[in-house]
């Protein structure tokens, strides 16, 4: 029999660190075949994988699920109603081996342990594997002799045996054709109702070995019982031959094909028109927000998250609505760009990083973390930022979007969300429901996210949505660099120059570098962003500018730098030279408190006191000097010193000292 290690073994090594890759992306991959093997048997693994299954796949899956140690080709074809042959069987069987859900072993199909995942499908019982491995080792190895598997060997091998002679539909026939009258009564009964019998007289005969109809079916491993439990149960292994074999004849399903979603024709330059336009807004719009929150940080919610309020807040801002701030803070925190600090959002210190990148890659940063990003923006049935049960299932329904619409020829679009949804549905049914009305809303977000992102318009992709699925290999290929070169085709290139105006402004056609965009932020105000962006110099920016250190002469060269042919206009010029002259005319100085005396003698000779350095005295005038410590330490410090100074209210009163009495309140008895 064919291992999963063994079937492992036979793939090249860019295979193994694909499986890899998929089932343990942010963990450390498994160091060869035989720990890869061991994380893809493992159960929890193979629920993750049949998750992510279409339709068809996860109906082949629940098939092979019925026969643990694997199906003939030729029975599953059967139990599915199609020929052995048949080019979807072979095309969702590949599909499966590319999981490592399934291997070809000759004629047979050897599979990681589905029977595990998938229990109860189609009302049949548990695999036989799952009953055999509870039981004592005399009573695995009666069983096997009677399926006329090897014996005397150990229980593991034991195992295996068995639940290979089950799997094998021409040994249960032949069990069932040796079976007593009565115990083909009962397996049939068993068959077509309910798996699971118990009857107390029945359990009694199997406790005393008396012979019974259901003694003969224990004993040839047609009817699983173990003494420990109380029912017995009908193993799916047998109930799927049996059932197959009615004259009605059972058939698994099998839909191969997706529902007809018959494309329309759209303008490709509509598409790419309106999804150049999304991709700009969307990345001026995250910048703007991080340079929200560098300005005044986002208070998060007691329970975590960001409330309602605050996006409001942001989306007034910036410019968007409450579903807009979502998305753009998750894809801020997802990319590293936001931390979190005193339960308040800001940027972190990779956003400098970030800001020195030019544009295209910029997006790119974002784009990758959304494709991959576990979690689910648009829905606001919780805080935004905050983690809900959805998100890892949002995650692969996202991939699935642009996967399904990168399927679509250019000039074609699907004709609905509606149509959508049903796609998906058939795409990933485990993870969208069986009811379209349940699934329909996240369809729609996902949608939504896809036109922020500017990878769909008008129900069609666009060529960014082409490129990312290149990328990330959601078109059938392996993964190859696309997306770069994508980006800086549809997003310009970060303008080093601005053009500046003699109306006091400033104009970028294009988002600023990063030095540019400092530059014009410190000195002017900024009015639009977008397409284009403008500033407009005036009188509180420019100070703003000379507050933080600058000069005029500096100024006016880092503006020659930034200019559009080197040019700043004369209102420019006057404006920066003329606000230099008066800035600073009034210098406004921190002092703790002042001295006031009409002795001037005495005031001159207190900065020589040298126990007195510590107040840092200043002449403000003959009359006043300054103290840099408060009023209280200066008394104090003067006092120390030999001196008999007065405390002065504002009004220039005395400030007389008040004597403290310390008191506590009287308790009164109680009695």
């Amino acid at each position: 029999m064919k291992t999963m290690l063994d079937f492992l073994s036979g793939l090249a090594a860019s295979r193994l660190a694909e499986l890899a890759a998929a089932h343990r992306p942010d963990g450390p991959a498994p160091h060869g075949p035989k720990a890869l093997a061991e994380l893809l048997l493992d159960p929890g693994t193979v629920t993750g994988t049949i998750a992510a299954l279409s339709l068809p796949e996860l109906q082949v899956a629940e098939a092979l699920s019925l026969r643990a140690a694997g199906t003939r080709r030729t029975d599953l074809a059967h139990l599915l109603g199609v020929a052995a042959g048949d080019a979807d069987l072979g095309m969702v069987l590949g599909r499966l081996e590319w999981h490592a859900l399934a291997w070809p072993d000759g004629e047979w199909i050897r599979t990681a342990p589905i029977h595990e995942v998938i229990v109860g499908g189609y009302g049949f019982g548990p695999s036989a594997r799952l009953e055999l491995a509870q039981l004592s080792l005399d009573r695995l190895q009666r069983i096997a002799y009677n399926l006329d598997a090897p014996v005397g060997r150990d229980r593991a091998a034991l195992l295996d045996g068995a639940c290979a002679a089950l799997a094998d539909a021409a040994t249960v026939r032949a069990k069932f054709a040796a079976a007593p009258e009565a115990t083909k009564d009962l397996l049939l009964a068993l068959a077509e109702g309910d798996p699971f019998y118990f009857d107390p007289r029945q359990m009694g005969a199997l406790r005393t070995n008396r012979p019974t109809a259901l003694r003969w079916a224990v004993d040839h491993g047609m009817v699983m019982w173990n003494p420990a439990g109380m029912a017995a149960v009908l193993p799916s292994e047998v109930g799927v031959v049996l059932r197959q074999d009615q004259e009605d004849g059972f058939r698994a399903d099998f839909d191969p094909a997706p529902p007809l979603q018959v494309p329309v024709e759209v303008s490709v330059e509509m598409v790419q028109r309106d999804g150049a336009a999304a991709i700009r807004a969307a990345l001026a719009h995250v910048t703007a927000l991080l340079e929200a929150c560098g300005r005044a940080p986002v208070p998060m919610l007691k329970d975590g998250g960001v409330g309602t309020r605050e996006l409001r807040r942001l989306g007034k801002a910036i410019g968007g609505d409450d579903l807009e701030m979502r998305l753009w803070l998750t894809l801020a925190a997802v990319s590293g760009l936001i931390g979190i600090t005193d339960n308040r959002i800001a940027p972190s210190a990779y956003y400098d990083d970030w800001l020195k990148l030019d544009p295209p890659a910029q997006y790119g940063e974002l784009l990758t973390a959304w494709l991959m990003m576990d979690a689910a923006p648009l829905d606001t049935g919780a805080p935004a930022l905050l983690r809900t049960e959805r998100d890892e299932a949002v995650s692969v329904l996202r991939r699935s979007l642009v996967s399904l619409l990168n399927g679509l020829p250019d000039g074609y679009a699907l004709p609905s969300l509606d149509g959508i949804n049903e796609l998906q549905m058939y795409l990933r049914p485990l993870l969208t429901g069986a009811d379209p009305e349940e699934a329909y809303p996240t369809t729609c977000l996902l949608w939504r996210e896809l036109e922020l992102m500017g990878l769909g318009a008008l129900h069609a992709p666009t060529s960014l949505c082409r490129a990312l699925a290149a990328e990330a290999g959601l078109d059938g290929t392996p993964h190859r660099p696309a997306l770069l070169a994508e980006l800086e085709r549809l997003i310009p290139a970060a303008q080093r120059t601005v053009l500046l105006q003699s109306d006091l402004t400033a104009v970028a056609t294009g988002a600023p570098a990063a030095a540019l965009a400092e530059l014009l932020d410190l000195t002017a105000d900024r009015e639009s962003r977008g397409g284009g962006h403008t500033w407009r110099f005036s009188e509180s920016s420019v100070r703003r500018a000379f507050d933080t250190g600058a000069t005029a002469d500096a100024l006016l060269a880092a503006l020659r730098e930034a200019a559009t042919g080197g040019r700043v206009p004369q209102p420019l010029q006057y404006l920066v030279t003329d606000l230099a002259r008066r800035h600073g005319a009034v210098r406004v100085r921190p002092v703790g408190c002042v001295l006031r005396s009409e002795d001037t003698t005495l005031l001159a000779e207190l900065t020589r006191v040298k126990s007195l350095a510590k107040l840092g005295l200043t002449e403000l005038a003959p009359t006043v000097y300054a103290s840099a410590l408060p009023p209280e330490q200066t008394l104090a410090a003067l006092r120390a010193a030999g001196y008999a100074p007065a405390g002065e209210h504002p009004d220039g009163t005395i400030a007389f000292d008040q004597v403290r009495k310390h008191r506590v309140p009287t308790h009164q008895d109680s009695s």
